[in-house]
């Protein structure tokens, strides 16, 4: 599908919501038997059974779909392939995703199978659940793109767009002046970080002594974003960043949502440092709502226009009670005083801590240097120095999802490393 797009890192805010609209124009939401789906030549097949009977005419998925990642991973989980081994065939083999994922879904309705090297006469049923297929349809070049398999019972009452909507809602009714800075989109979630620069204290214990590597000649450059500047731009002539070298701190909060399988949107406050951007996320104090649903029927799924507003107004209400909690100078004061406990504990040995409390986190060998080298560059021998550089250097990854997990783990690898 080449002119719809699928990613963003470090996107405008009004960049994020025309991608959001573009794609929600072209969603298709179908719930199928597994007999309804089939692999031809590594696409993924839907045929006309999944359709749906409107006053307007019909709405059918039947057509091939290229299958994302996301989508490879919901079939390796429902049918019991091996993830490795279903990216291996599709690397090396992908004649055999056909044989391997047609088996599963169709069974085999007759002996054909050569009795000199399978003995017996066996017949296997197929699979006799139904899915849920969410898909991009068809933009004229031939193939959509399946996007996701899950349970019928997904819950649908909500995507990007809508929570989205609902949660900028929530903060709107606090009164508040908040700021969407910054938004990455993958197949597998949305990130929207808001930050309020009106909340904000001193954090010498974070900040003091700090070199920003992408200031002056640092060397880091920001995934998508040209600049600093440009960066810090989008907040506008905010009074704060007349002084862009001073120790302070700011609050924010990241709304992270999934349509793909993630199960839940969060929202997560985070302590954001003036002079580099850095974002210190504080997963202990975030809000979680799951996505349930009851079972879904067969066919084109549109959730009604009464579950949408009744889900937003929802959303919006808990998103208002949180964020008012939240976005205070109290509340970001606790936080930055817990974490300026652990950020002053000194590290002796960089060489070995640092590389030591990466592998801890899963980082590979070039994330642990990367980190490291930033590490060095930022001029902070502390605890609160490895929290800075891990988040310095998610900023600086391409993928979004490995933005977002390397991020994850910045206040993680100060505690580690404080031990």
């Amino acid at each position: 599908m080449s002119q719809l797009q699928l990613t963003a890192r470090n996107a405008s805010p009004a960049d994020l919501v025309a991608i959001l609209n573009s794609q929600q124009a072209s969603k298709l939401d179908v719930v199928a038997p597994a007999t309804a789906i089939r692999s031809i030549g590594g696409q993924v097949s839907v045929d006309g059974t999944a359709a749906e009977m409107t006053g307007s005419g019909v709405t059918s998925a039947a057509g091939l779909y290229t299958p994302t990642l996301v989508f490879d991973d919901g079939l390796s989980k429902k049918l019991g392939i091996p993830r490795d081994y279903m990216r291996k065939m599709r690397d090396w083999r992908p004649d055999l995703v056909d044989r391997n994922v047609n088996g599963w879904l169709h069974g085999l309705p007759e002996p054909t199978l050569d009795p000199e090297f399978w003995p017996g006469n066996n017949v296997y049923p197929p699979d006799d659940r139904s899915f849920l297929l969410r898909l991009f349809r068809d933009d004229g070049s031939g193939t959509g793109v399946a996007r996701a398999l899950l349970s019928n019972s997904y819950a649908l009452s909500m995507d990007n767009l809508d929570i989205l909507t609902a949660v900028m809602r929530g903060v709107q009714a606090t009164g508040l002046s908040t700021v969407c800075r910054t938004s990455d989109l993958s197949e597998r979630r949305m990130r929207v970080r808001i930050e309020c620069p009106d909340i904000n204290v001193q954090a010498p214990g974070l900040a003091e002594g700090y070199r920003s590597p992408f200031d002056g000649g640092g060397g880091a450059t920001r995934a998508g974003m040209a600049s600093l500047e440009e960066l810090r731009a989008r907040y506008g002539n905010h009074h704060l960043f007349d002084d862009m070298t001073a120790p302070i701190a700011f609050i924010g909060f990241d709304l992270v949502n999934s349509e793909t399988g993630g199960g839940a949107y969060t929202l997560v406050p985070v302590v954001v440092l003036l002079k580099c951007t850095n974002g210190m996320k504080v997963n202990r104090e975030g809000m979680r709502k799951v996505h349930l649903g009851s079972k879904l029927a067969e066919g084109v799924v549109r959730p009604s226009l009464d579950t949408l507003r009744k889900a937003g107004e929802l959303i919006t209400a808990e998103t208002r009670d949180t964020v008012q909690a939240w976005l205070t100078q109290d509340y970001l004061g606790q936080l930055v005083a817990g974490l300026e406990e652990k950020a002053a504990r000194p590290i002796a040995s960089p060489s070995t801590t640092v590389p030591a409390v990466c592998a801890g986190l899963g980082f590979t060998d070039d994330e642990t240097r990367s980190v490291l080298d930033l590490f060095i560059a930022g001029g902070q021998p502390t605890a609160g120095g490895i929290m800075q550089a891990v988040s310095a250097y998610a900023q600086t990854v391409e993928d979004p999802d490995r933005a977002y997990d390397i991020e994850d783990k910045a206040v993680t690898a100060m505690e580690e490393a404080a031990k």
